[in-house]
């Protein structure tokens, strides 16, 4: 008998790949992840420019502020021990044969606002002069280092060539010295070379700065009334004065203007991008005993702190200057940077904490509002200023 056979059904076929609901969900999860990615890296992205744009700032910042603070803080030097007769004093220079002040043209952009001629002073704020309506600093600075006592000129000693001092210590070749005399003017002159002073009292005149007149007054007027001062301001070759301008101009950029032109360069200077707006405000001493204390911030616009009042000449603008004793100096500063939203506010105000009459507010137009500002104050002391007051 043949065994029953029983039929078995073959194997089923294992079919292999994903499901449609199986892709759907690894998409949801792709499509999740690449949207974290993306979020973290714009917002990487956004973090960096936010740093480096902050970090642009803060290096203009300080850099403004270092650069500004050491040209004003010794404003006066070498000339405001005799400050009688040298604040609001009209300076006369003369370089190469050429007369440069007072000027025959008016100053380069962005300083042609500032009048041609200059008035000795140890910081003066032209209000409105720059870019924009923003001020401009005149600052004149010696750096004489020798005590900066005037020397007295003998009198009926003046030649055109040169005068006689009741002492020539501490004088030297190619030294820029400042003789002064009320009711004569001021000049610079420029010491002959070869010289080192000591027993002599005969001082010669010689080199870029030497000139017998300058702007119709003689070198010989000088000391005829026995009244006239010599002070000695720096060294042409070596330690010069600085008779700066510092403004704001076109495409934001902060300038200075050397207005003794001591490289012979005629041009604004540009020091760094990135300054928008800059405001000053004289500190003063308001006291009736001037204690040396400023008691006040006075705007350059204020009733008798115009510069033009303050540089007239007169007795009370210089008793004016000598009770300035600071200057609290404002900017606005922008990055170069542009964002892609909008990270400036429409205004920024200076001096904030001061009443609002010597406030001062910056308009920041509608498409430069993807650039990040910056408000930056510093106070600076007039230390020369402060020093002779007290004497």
């Amino acid at each position: 008998m043949n065994p029953i056979r029983t039929s078995q059904p073959s194997p089923r076929r294992t079919a292999w790949g994903f499901t449609l609901i199986e892709l759907m969900v690894a998409m949801a999860i792709g499509l999740a992840l690449t949207l974290a990615l993306t979020t973290v890296m714009i917002r990487h992205d956004g973090g960096k420019r936010t740093l480096l744009s902050s970090n642009d700032l803060s290096l203009t910042s300080s850099f403004v502020s270092f650069s500004l603070d050491r040209e004003l803080r010794s404003a006066g030097s070498g000339f405001t021990q005799n400050w009688q007769d040298t604040f609001g004093c009209l300076l006369r220079v003369s370089r190469g044969g050429t007369q440069i002040l007072p000027r025959a043209a008016t100053f380069p952009a962005p300083f042609d606002g500032v009048p041609q001629q200059v008035r000795l002073a140890p910081l003066l704020i032209h209000a409105g002069a720059g870019a924009g309506g923003s001020d401009v600093l005149a600052v004149a600075t010696g750096s004489s280092g020798l005590g900066e006592t005037p020397i007295r000129v003998q009198p009926a000693s003046a030649t055109a060539t040169d005068l006689r001092l009741t002492s020539t210590v501490g004088l030297r070749a190619n030294d820029l010295v400042l003789v002064a005399e009320a009711g004569v003017g001021c000049v610079v002159q420029q010491v002959a070379s070869p010289f080192n002073g000591g027993a002599t009292q005969l001082l010669s005149f010689g080199g870029s700065y030497a000139d017998a007149e300058i702007d119709a007054v003689q070198l010989v007027s000088f000391s005829t009334g026995g009244t006239a001062f010599l002070s000695l301001l720096g060294n042409a070759t070596g330690n010069p004065p600085l008779l700066r301008l510092f403004g704001v101009g076109n495409n934001a950029t902060l300038f200075s203007h050397d207005m003794l032109q001591l490289d012979g360069n005629d041009t604004a200077q540009p020091m760094v991008d990135g300054v928008a707006d800059l405001r000053a405000l004289y500190g003063v001493d308001t006291s009736v005993t001037a204690d040396g204390i400023v008691d006040a911030w006075v705007s350059p616009t204020a009733a008798g702190f115009t510069a033009a009042e303050l540089s007239d000449g007169s007795q009370a603008a210089r008793d004016r200057l000598m009770r300035i004793l600071a200057v609290r100096v404002g900017m606005v500063l922008r990055s170069d940077r542009i964002e892609r939203e909008v990270v400036a506010p429409a205004s920024l105000t200076l001096f904030t904490d001061l009443p609002a009459a010597v406030q001062h507010t910056h308009s920041i137009a509608t498409d430069l509002r993807n650039q990040r500002s910056r408000a930056v104050e510093f106070t600076v002391p007039l230390r020369n200023v402060m020093i002779a007051a007290r004497i």
